[in-house]
């Protein structure tokens, strides 16, 4: 499947309201299509500085969760899991 701008949009915009409801105060986020799938890369302060952490993401759960609570929660509970806050 062609990425459009919108889709692009549309999975930024899910990262965002995903990691709204993990709970970070502040964080800079990326999310990139790559060959083998999505990858979310999110930095965010830590006791020590800043940590930068890097996940895969599926394309279609991501899109997916902008309209479907079940799968918004679903990203936020793994994601909650692999970023330390």
């Amino acid at each position: 499947m062609a990425l459009s701008a919108s889709h692009i949009l549309g999975a930024r915009e899910a990262a965002r309201e995903v990691l709204e409801e993990v709970g970070l105060d502040n964080y800079l986020f990326t999310v990139d299509p790559r060959e083998a799938g999505w990858e979310l890369k999110v930095e965010h302060p830590v006791s020590e500085g800043w940590q930068t952490v890097t996940l895969p993401v599926d394309r279609d759960l991501l899109l997916a969760s902008r309209t479907d609570r079940g799968a918004r929660r679903l990203l936020a509970q793994h994601w909650r899991e692999r970023i330390r806050r």
